[in-house]
């Protein structure tokens, strides 16, 4: 297994249109949002220990992981059950910013950010408040990776786009595809290698990953929100 994803589902300060829990099982998405610890938590621990898994992610089916009431909390004790390991957040950093020094606590991040300009935003998130990117770059203490989903209008736009992410300080940025659409966005970069199954491109000394969840080789545990246990990378399969 390359990672253990900690799942929260629950209220949202976003509405992705491809939001994969929309794709999920009633039952899995559960508001775990005010529960300490998640359920399942113990035998999901146990199971990464097992696996010697150490890249654990806090992430959400229907909800950002930031909404968790007890994020601090959560970390602190992942950490003190398994010392070595390296816990990030995938995040869409709406409230990254007002919640900084919890966002600082992670040993990374990937915010989910499909555009800079506020009509294309909302039309992928729901909201026109566009997270101000830039200034989390300033102040986190961490790495910060980009996560773009293509849909028809960012991808026309992606060369502004990704100059703009160099420019603040963006280092890595994966363009995703939306999960199970058949089209294939044309990414006319320089090739320089593979990750998992994905090309990977240089864009002026920034490294950008065309990612296809349906062509990965990535494997992963996942702790759902109701406190079952998924093997799958693909989350619609993992729940089944």
């Amino acid at each position: 297994m390359d990672f253990a994803n900690v799942l929260f589902g629950g209220p949202c300060n976003r509405r992705c249109f491809y939001c994969i829990g929309k794709q999920l099982p009633e039952r899995v998405n559960v508001n775990n949002l005010g529960e300490f610890p998640p359920r399942g938590l113990d035998a999901f621990l146990a199971e990464v220990n097992a696996r010697a898994i150490r890249e654990i992610v806090f992430t959400g089916t229907t909800t950002d992981p930031q909404m968790y009431r007890y994020e601090v909390e959560l970390l602190d004790l992942v950490r003190a059950r398994i010392p070595a390991a390296r816990v990030s957040v995938h995040t869409n950093g709406a409230l990254a910013l007002k919640k900084l020094s919890a966002f600082n606590r992670y040993d990374r991040a990937c915010i989910s950010f499909p555009s800079f300009e506020p009509e294309v935003y909302a039309r992928h998130m729901g909201s026109r408040h566009v997270p101000d990117l830039a200034e989390i770059l300033r102040r986190a203490t961490i790495p910060v990776k980009v996560s773009c989903v293509l849909d028809h209008d960012n991808a026309a736009a992606l060369e502004p786009f990704l100059a703009r992410c160099r420019a603040i300080g963006v280092r890595r940025v994966v363009l995703r595809k939306i999960f199970g659409d058949p089209r294939r966005w044309e990414i006319p970069l320089e090739r320089t290698g593979e990750y998992r199954g994905n090309p990977v491109y240089d864009y002026r000394g920034m490294e950008v990953t065309y990612w296809d969840f349906d062509a990965t080789s990535s494997r992963s545990i996942n702790l759902f929100a109701d406190g079952s246990l998924g093997s799958e990378y693909l989350l619609t399969l993992s729940s089944r």
